[in-house]
């Protein structure tokens, strides 16, 4: 049957992704929390106020900024153009997600219009193509399969590429971001911007292999359920 080739394959790909990109949980972890660098962005001003700094910085004051207290993701929404920043008041790293965030409201809005509604056919698609296979009234699966993998195709180019333009360049605006504000002394501001670069060889592989897992998984989902209904 070509759909047990299809879902041992897919099994194979998304281990073999955790050893490309050389996942490491237990370090990503490590780099959560760091009582002395907290101490070094406690000196600068609440987050709301930093992104607004920021975006001036990049020349796109229209965006707008909320700050969500129930939540540990910080997003940038590109339908409404609002990014809400997280919980992050002992968060070390909060000047680099910050600046991550206002980086994607400059990227090209239609790539990220594109992301956001593309995104969301594919989920679409994915609950009902499911939902009509199960009920037995798709029977093609194959060509579902195929197209389950397209979607992941496109949809993982076009976010891979906003993400790791926003995360690269984040560390420069957080950087100059720093340095105009003069709130640290250089040895601190060092101190920062070296555990900045450790997040992003961290942080990097580790959302690249996400998105390309998170892809799989729902395909491979749908190629299970096809295998035995």
């Amino acid at each position: 049957m070509q759909e047990i080739v299809y879902i041992i394959f897919l099994i194979l790909a998304i281990i073999l992704f955790k050893f490309v990109f050389k996942i490491n949980l237990k370090k990503a972890k490590e780099l959560q929390e760091n009582k002395e660098l907290e101490k070094i962005t406690d000196k600068f001003p609440k987050n709301v106020e930093v992104a607004k700094e920021m975006l001036g910085m990049l020349e796109n004051e229209g965006v707008k900024i909320e700050e969500a207290k129930d939540t540990q993701t910080s997003l940038y929404i590109a339908i409404t153009n609002k990014i809400s920043i997280a919980d992050m008041k002992n968060n070390y790293a909060r000047l680099q997600t910050i600046a991550h965030e206002c980086l994607h409201s400059c990227q090209d809005r239609t790539l990220l219009l594109f992301n956001f509604i593309f995104s969301n056919i594919n989920i679409i698609y994915f609950c009902i193509v499911t939902i009509l296979t199960l009920f037995k009234v798709v029977n093609n699966q194959i060509l579902q399969i195929a197209i389950l993998m397209l979607f992941t195709l496109v949809q993982f180019a076009v976010r891979s590429f906003l993400e790791i333009d926003a995360m690269t360049r984040a560390k420069f605006l957080a950087k100059e971001y720093i340095e105009k504000k003069k709130l640290c002394t250089e040895e601190e501001k060092e101190e920062l911007l070296k555990e900045y670069d450790k997040i992003n060889k961290v942080g990097i592989p580790f959302t690249v292999d996400n998105l390309l897992t998170n892809g799989l998984i729902r395909v491979l989902i749908y190629t299970v359920i096809s295998a035995f209904i």
